[in-house]
């Protein structure tokens, strides 16, 4: 495994990847730190940092990663659909259960929303929960709030170099 970082106003994000692609993205807590067993290499992860780069930049719309997140295949069809709501606009859990052909998982839906490894690139904060009301993702409001505010042009969480 492979991983790298980037400083951004959101704080440390760390992504890690192999061969079939991103497997985890996580912001940096206070206790985060990466494996001993990942190697640093900015060289294999630079496709996924410039475009996550690009993206906090308020430069980029859509990721064209290679994506392998680890998970029950319940959890990958909430992913791949999370995945599929354009920049910019938010779908319900029950628009996405509808979507995967599954009306009564709205609440498995929240669960595998939650344990989501990649947040951003698999864009947890565009799901809201009934009349629009915004629920966080695993990593809080603050973080949701400035997601969906640099989508909407308000806001850029990394300065271009």
């Amino acid at each position: 495994m492979y991983y790298d970082y980037l400083d951004t106003v959101l704080g440390k994000i760390y992504l890690l990847a192999d061969n079939q692609g991103l497997r985890q993205l996580t912001v940096g807590s206070g206790g985060f730190c990466p494996d001993s067993s990942w190697e640093h290499s900015p060289e294999f992860m630079q496709q996924f940092t410039s475009q996550l780069k690009e993206y906090l930049q308020g430069q980029r719309k859509t990721f064209t990663l290679s994506l392998a997140p680890q998970g029950t295949s319940f959890q990958q069809q909430v992913w791949q659909a999370i995945t599929e709501i354009p920049f910019g606009t938010c779908l319900s859990y029950q628009q996405i259960a509808d979507k995967i052909h599954q009306p009564a998982a709205v609440q498995a839906i929240g669960m595998a929303r939650n344990v989501n490894p990649i947040p951003i690139i698999i864009p947890c904060h565009r799901v809201q929960g009934d009349n629009h009301q915004q629920t966080n993702c695993r990593y809080g409001q603050d973080m949701t709030l400035q997601l969906l505010a640099l989508e909407s042009g308000k806001l850029t969480l990394l300065q271009p170099i």
